[in-house]
């Protein structure tokens, strides 16, 4: 148990990725405490199911995503080594987000600007009057939007925990070098010029997931335009090959579609079409 706990247990992880340590009045302390622990409870707790990310599954509220992964080294002596770390200083550092240490487990709170109270006229409520806040202050939420336990970072939210760890290794849209071998692709007719040029966020993550799945390897051109039918979703045969036209609307529709996102009720016989799914294999 590293001895620096009952030290100080609060940080403020910087927007260059360096750690600051936060030091608290044993008065407060405890309220602090509790507000990760206690809010860490809706991201995480017993009953919750882990789902493995691969950056296709939406998640349900007993759900939490996670990868797994080591911390970087500033996060790590923060743990350790807190003695020689820096303390926070409102008026200089940029956080991004705050962190509580407690028992080998980190509580992540996204941290922004709006959050940090200084040179805000900020007034409060003591003995029947208002008096104006002087000094710098920044602001706890109730709410923990991450944790890292045993060698998992845990989230609900892919946009608000790449903003404390760098996911991309986990899960990133399509670079052009991976538009170029998707359309390389012996059943597709692709103008890979306009796809590139043309490909939004949402696109590229199509074709990132297509490619991570690797669903084209054994699938035919005759196969893959009969099952798009029953789904009236039209898509083109230009010698012998699938054509994804030079539309942005139909283009995303066909890669859903490839991405195997539509699907049929097993009950009700009614067509459907998901943004996430996970392989019950």
């Amino acid at each position: 148990m590293p001895t620096n706990q009952t030290i100080c247990n609060f940080f403020a992880l910087l927007k260059d990725n360096s750690v600051r340590k936060i030091n608290l009045l044993q008065s407060i302390t405890n309220d602090i405490k509790k507000t990760f622990i206690d809010y860490s409870f809706y991201l995480k707790n017993d009953d919750t199911e882990e789902i493995l990310f691969d950056g296709n599954f939406n998640i349900e509220g007993d759900e939490v995503l996670y990868v797994e992964l080591l911390l970087p080294n500033e996060l790590v002596e923060a743990n350790t080594n807190a003695i020689g770390l820096e303390i926070l200083d409102l008026s200089v550092d940029d956080i991004k987000a705050l962190i509580w240490i407690e028992n080998e487990t980190y509580y992540f709170q996204n941290f922004d600007k709006r959050k940090l109270l200084h040179n805000k006229k900020v007034i409060y409520w003591s003995n029947n009057t208002y008096n104006k806040l002087s000094n710098e202050a920044l602001i706890v939420e109730n709410v923990v939007n991450a944790i890292y336990k045993n060698g998992k970072f845990y989230f609900k939210s892919y946009a608000n925990a790449n903003k404390i760890i760098p996911l991309n290794d986990f899960f990133e849209e399509a670079s052009n070098e991976t538009i170029e071998e998707f359309a390389d692709n012996e059943i597709l007719n692709i103008d890979v010029n306009w796809l590139k040029e043309n490909s939004n966020s949402v696109i590229r993550k199509q074709i990132t997931l297509i490619q991570k799945s690797n669903v084209l390897a054994t699938a035919t051109t005759r196969k893959i335009k009969s099952s798009a039918n029953k789904f009236n979703l039209s898509i083109d045969i230009e010698d012998g090959k699938l054509k994804l036209p030079n539309d942005k609307k139909i283009c995303k529709d066909i890669l859903c579609f490839l991405n195997e996102q539509y699907y049929i009720g097993l009950i009700s016989g009614k067509k459907f079409r998901t943004n996430s799914k996970r392989d019950l294999q």
